[in-house]
Formats: C-alpha cells, structure tokens, sequence
C-alpha cells in the first residue's frame, strides 16, 4: 500500500487492485501528460453484469489520485478508496507511524544538515548499490547519495536541490527490487510491495531537478533524461552542458519546467529505450519546440533494442558509452527551430552589411546599416535601440525599414501605418490579458516596431518611458466611454523593449525624441536616384526572376541564417572589452559635452554592441559577449558621419542642407565684404537649384528646416533691414574639415 499516494506508481496501484481481486486493468497516457488507470467499477455491483470484453467504466488518474465511474457516477480520491475496500484504518496508521520518525527537536536541525549527516552515516551497503548502478564513490559524495532511515525500513536517499542549490526534498528508493517474479505475484494478490519511491518531506513540490546547475551554466545546450540516477551517472561520464529530469519521465514533464528552459538553444532528450519513453518522447517534444520556438529538439536513440528497457545507465554502464558518442552518433534533430551550422559564418564589417543589403537597397550606406544593427539588437535584453527617420517624402525612409525587416522572422516585425496615440493601444497583434490579474498589456518584448507614417509626435511621447528603457513595465490608462457615456480609464501596462522605427516628415522634432532617438535621413544623391530607378525598373521587369534572384542569394541567406542563430542565443547583455578605448574614440575632437552626450554615447554603445552581436560566435567569452576594439572601430564608420547632427538634434537631411546651401549660399553672397548679411529665401532657392538642377519646395524650408535649425541654434531669422517684407537666415556656425566656428 503506498504511504504517500501523490507518488504512486502504475504498479503499485495495480498491486493493489490485484489484492482485491481486480486483474483486468487498461493503461491510457492523457494529452495533459497524466496516466488513468482503467477498471471495473466496484461501487454498489456497478459493473456485476460487464461483459468479458466490455469497455471498462472506472479509471484513476495515477497524476491527481483521483477516480471515476463513467457508467454509475462514483467520484473520490485514493482514501475513498481505500475506506471502500477496508484498509484505511491499516493505511491511516503507517502514515502515523511514518510521521513519527521525522518527528524533530524543538531545534531541528535543517534538512541540508540531515541530509549531510545521513550521507555520512552511509553504510558500505547503500555504496554497494550506488557502485552497482556505475556510480562511482566521487559522485556518491558529490551528490550526498545515502540510505535515509524511514518507519519500516531504511531506503537509498537522492537529495533533490532547489535552484539555489539547498536541499528541498529527498527521492527515497526501496531496497527491495522489484523483478518480473515479485510483479508477477504483484498481479495474483499473493504480494504487496512497498511503494518503489517516496518522497521526503510528503506532499514536497516536485522540482525540475538539476535546475541549480541550469542557473549557473552560461550553455544553450540541455539534456533532458529520465531519472535522478540516470543525470548523476551523465554528469559523471563527462556531459558538459546542464542535465536535467523532472524525476517521473516525459510523460510528467510540467509546463514551469519547460518554461525554466526557454533559454536553450539545443535541447537533448534520452529516455528509457522502452514504449514509455518513445510516446513521452515525442509528447515532449512537441511541447517543448511549441513554448520554446527558438530551440532544435534533439532525441537520443541509445543502441538497445525498443524492449529491453534500458535506461542512461545501461549505456554508460553495460554499452561502456561515452558522452562524446551520446551527441555526435545517437543524436538527432527530432522538430523545433532547424539546427544551424554556425562555423560558417565569417567575421563581417559594416561594409560587408552593407554589401548584403545593397541587393534591395541602393547607396544610402548609413541609414541602412544603422538600420540592420538596430533591428538585430531586438535580440538583446535592454540594448535595444530606436530609430526616427526625418527627412522629405519620397527620400525612401519607408523603403529602407520595411526591406531590412525582411529578413527578420516575420513574427517579431510589426508594422503600423497611419496609428493613432490611442488606437495602438488596442492593436491585436501586441494587446495581451495578464493571466493573474485581468489586465490588459501590450507586449513589446523583442519586437521590432516600424510605424511607416506618423500625423504627429504623441504617440512617441506616449511612448517615452519605453524608449528611454527607463522600465521595462510602464503602466498606462486610456480614457474611453462606457455604454452610458460615461468617460472611464482603462488601465494596463506595457512589457518589455523593442527596436522602434519612426519614419516621419516632420522635421520639427522635440527635444525629448530628439535625444531618445537616432534621427538617420536616406540619401538624396543624383547617384541614389538614378540606381533606385535601376532596380524599380529591373524588379518590374520580371517580378519572378527578380525575387528568384533575391531567394538565392548566398550572402543575402546566411545572413538572414546568421539573424537567427542570434536569436536562438537568447542573449542577455553585452559586456565591453575595453571601455578606456572606447570613450578614447567617442570623445576624439569633442570640445564640450552637454547633457544629452549622455544620451548619444549609449547611442553609440549600442553600435559597437550591435556589431558585437553579429559577430557573436567570435565573441563569446565564458558564455558571454565581449565587445573588441575592431568593433567600437566599425561602429564609428556610422556614428561619425551622424554624430555632428544628433548633436545638434537635427536630421542629417537638414543638417546637410545647412552646410550644402544656407552656408554655400552665404559664402558666395559675402565673398569679399566686410559686412556679412544673411541670405534671403530667394537666394537659398537659387544656392538649391544651381547644385540640384531642381527647385526646393519652399513652404517646406520656410516651415520645416529654418524652424528647426533655430532650434538647433544654427541660423537666425529676422527682417531683413533694407526690405522689411522679407526675412533673411544668418548662419551661426561654420564648419572647417568637420571643426565648427561659432560666428562673430
């Protein structure tokens, strides 16, 4: 009769049916991962009048220790039973009794201390047995494997370790082995065995047991085995990577546990080379590439034959197995993400990025380098970053995120066009329900986040405390009427941090998005123009040819592979290598710092950490990635060119056209005179056309650049003296090989 029913086995309770002279069982695995043992009903002659082969109506879900009869009705748990059959009070009393040997002192001592006492006290017969399953005496003290006293009898003792790595509970095994013969008495009523395993103390949560070693590893790899015995003997033999079981076999695998793995990039499954672990197998499988898409689920096949139920051990112990072996030969990808072969990446440079990019993307080196590196830092924990393209319409700013979020898995690229502050509060694809407490919130965890036309900046202050990564759950409340009118605030929060894309016209930008934002413009070169055209003429030409060439691509499809193997990695942080190197570089020929530099050099840290993580597999120190020099040099490639404009606030469109024509303009005008005047509108329209070959739209300038370089404080705009009805633009800034001069 099992003491502690919660951990009774399927034989154990047909032992038990068989005393009471009920031989005719039916086992049947549940989708939930429970097992219901099948039987006829023995409530009220219920089943007095069943055929031989008749459906058997009443079963006992072995997982819950709870009964049903389908055809009278009859519910209860294993005491119902028990007090049906007449041995409650027998049972009522070996829970006492076992109760009582763990009665303690008033100051008992702590259960890790026990364990270690017991472990000490071990006899030669408990090591006889541990020796005997392949363990050797290095790994019996390791583990503090022993025999623990119980009320009947002593039993072998496997300490099971929270993650914090103290004792939470003991497996306890029985000494008396369970063979063919003794089941055989088992089914004919002559024989009750004692329970095969209990647990210590009763009714202990069950844990993921070797999670204390998962928390300390930086692998991505995990082998998940059958048995507590079965991950000792492993980790013995030379398995490097975490090894875990859940104590009771796939088959009872639970969801948390699954959850506590989500992490791993390869996970490994060996059980038991029997029918068992072939279904529990693929149930887990299954469940494990559904909760963790980003994992390759491995099986391993040991070398026995389906019915000999040979376990981990038998391969360490009798096949003489290596761990080697165990991965390389008996491995297989079973489903999940599709394995992919890293030692083929090479190191790569902004320019070999931009090379890739430039099947789909003319010139325009900057923005669309810039753009990959911060959508690929969507893979990181904090560093991600945001992006706000400003420059005219038609320039390409749309083009370039949606092209480069092609490569990016579909499902973690969301797009929005014409958004409202409130409405994407309420979009489908990112609202959730937090299951504990009803609210709603909007999941931005590891997305990447393009809004493709943007009426206004509200949505970006909305949006602030996000973008800032000042918590990664801010809560927020939408006013709304209720059916009567009534105005009511609808609550929730929004979780986690994405790479965010603006692509605006507006060059009017706050100060705040201004400095939680890189402000990149697409080129407008004559040369980007006319290869744009190119490619729009070419793609129309032949639309399949065209995406055909795009799908073979060698370089445009490792890169994409190289995308996901980042993802996989499920990467925390980022260290940097050499942090003196760094701040060397970003402060070379930087005269003054303002307070938001602050902001600018965590731009562009995360450059050189973007360029760390696409080069991850070069990377990796100890399980992490450090940052080289070589990247904080790559990154400067973009940083420099765009450092002059983030540092005024500005768009580099509306910074060039400073430089390019309002100073050209003034130059030419003041050549040669003492006293300098600005320049009239008329005069930047004539400066556009002589170096374009076309005119500006000047509502435009007049409402969107001056204005915004007066924010930036690089022009004033006043009457012009000698004709009041104009206003002309004074420069107050002039740039010598990248030096500014304030004006005199």
């Amino acid at each position: 009769m099992a003491n502690n029913p919660s951990n009774m086995s399927e034989s154990e309770f047909i032992s038990y049916l068989a005393k009471h002279s009920i031989l005719d069982t039916k086992k049947k695995e549940k989708d939930d991962g429970t097992t219901e043992i099948s039987f006829p009903c023995p409530f009220e002659g219920c089943d007095d009048d069943r055929r031989s082969n008749e459906e058997l109506h009443c079963s006992f879900n072995l997982t819950d220790c709870v009964y049903n009869c389908l055809k009278c009705g009859a519910k209860g748990n294993f005491v119902t039973l028990l007090k049906h059959f007449g041995d409650y009070e027998e049972y009522d009393a070996e829970q006492k009794a076992e109760r009582a040997t763990f009665v303690k002192p008033r100051n008992k001592p702590s259960l890790d201390s026990m364990v270690r006492n017991a472990h000490k006290n071990t006899r030669d017969q408990a090591r006889e047995y541990f020796n005997g399953r392949g363990i050797n005496d290095e790994s019996i003290d390791k583990f503090m494997l022993g025999l623990w006293k119980c009320a009947n009898s002593d039993r072998y003792m496997i300490p099971v370790l929270d993650k914090d790595g103290k004792v939470a509970y003991l497996k306890l095994r029985s000494m008396i082995d369970e063979d063919k013969s003794n089941l055989v008495g088992n089914l004919l009523g002559q024989t009750v065995l004692p329970p095969k395993y209990l647990v210590h103390p009763a009714g202990a949560k069950l844990l993921l047991v070797g999670e204390d070693q998962l928390v300390k590893s930086t692998s991505s790899d995990v082998l998940i085995c059958e048995g507590e015995l079965d991950r000792i003997i492993a980790i013995q033999e030379g398995v490097r990577m975490p090894v875990v079981c859940g104590g009771g076999g796939a088959q009872t695998f639970k969801d948390e546990w699954i959850d506590a793995l989500k992490n791993m990039r390869n996970i490994y499954i060996c059980m038991d080379r029997d029918n068992a672990g072939e279904s529990g197998t693929e149930k887990l499988a299954r469940r494990l590439a559904e909760r963790i898409p980003t994992a390759s689920i491995y099986e391993i096949t040991l070398p026995f034959d389906n019915d000999t139920h040979a376990d981990l051990t038998d391969y360490f112990v009798q096949k003489r197995g290596t761990a080697k072996e165990l991965f390389t030969r008996y491995a297989k990808y079973y489903c999940g993400a599709k394995p992919i072969d890293e030692t083929k990446f090479k190191e790569m440079t902004v320019d070999d990025i931009a090379r890739v990019l430039d099947s789909t993307i003319k010139h325009d080196f900057i923005s669309k380098t810039v753009t990959f590196l911060a959508m690929i830092l969507t893979y990181t924990e904090s560093d991600q970053l945001n992006v706000m393209f400003n420059a005219d319409s038609s320039t390409g700013k749309t083009y370039i995120c949606t092209e480069v979020g092609k490569l990016f898995p579909p499902q973690d690229v969301k797009s929005f066009g014409k958004t409202t502050p409130t409405a994407f509060f309420y979009s489908p694809s990112l609202r959730r329900k937090d299951e504990v407490t009803g609210q709603p919130y909007i999941d931005l965890e590891r997305l990447i986040l393009i809004f493709t036309e943007q009426p206004d900046t509200q949505l970006q202050a909305n949006l602030r405390s996000i973008l800032a990564h000042d918590s990664k759950r801010v809560p927020f409340a939408l006013t709304n009427k209720n059916k009567s009118g009534r105005n009511t605030a609808d609550e929730g929060y929004m979780l986690g941090f994405s790479s965010t894309f603006f692509c605006s016209a507006n060059m009017r930008i706050d100060e705040q998005e201004q400095t939680r934002c890189l402000i990149l413009s697409p080129e407008s070169t004559q040369e980007k123009l006319v290869a744009s055209i190119d490619a729009s003429i070419a793609k129309n030409s032949d639309k399949d040819a065209y995406y055909a060439q795009l799908k073979n691509d060698e370089a445009r499809k490792q890169l994409m592979e190289r995308i996901q193997y980042i993802k996989r990695l499920n990467v925390a942080n980022i260290d940097i290598g050499d942090s003196v190197y760094l701040r060397q570089v970003f402060m070379k020929d930087r005269k003054t710092v303002l307070p938001k530099t602050q902001r600018e050099v965590q731009h562009f840290i995360s450059l050189v950490k973007a360029m760390a993580l696409v080069n991850a597999r070069f990377r990796m120190i100890d399980g992490k990635i450090v940052t080289t020099n070589k990247d904080v040099d790559e990154a400067m490639k973009l940083w420099g060119p765009l450092s002059k404009s983030m540092s005024y606030g500005i768009s580099p469109q509306v910074f060039s056209f400073y430089k390019d024509i309002i100073l050209s303009a003034y130059t030419k005008k003041n050549e040669g005179s003492t006293q300098k005047k600005g320049v009239t509108y008329d005069e930047i329209r004539t400066e556009y056309y002589i170096q374009t070959g076309s005119y500006p739209n000047m509502e435009n300038i007049r409402k969107q650049y001056i204005p915004a370089l007066k924010t930036a404080a690089l022009v004033s705009c006043d009457k012009d003296e000698d004709d009041k009805r104009q206003n002309i633009v004074t420069p107050l800034e002039f740039f010598d090989n990248g030096m500014e001069e304030k004006a005199q």
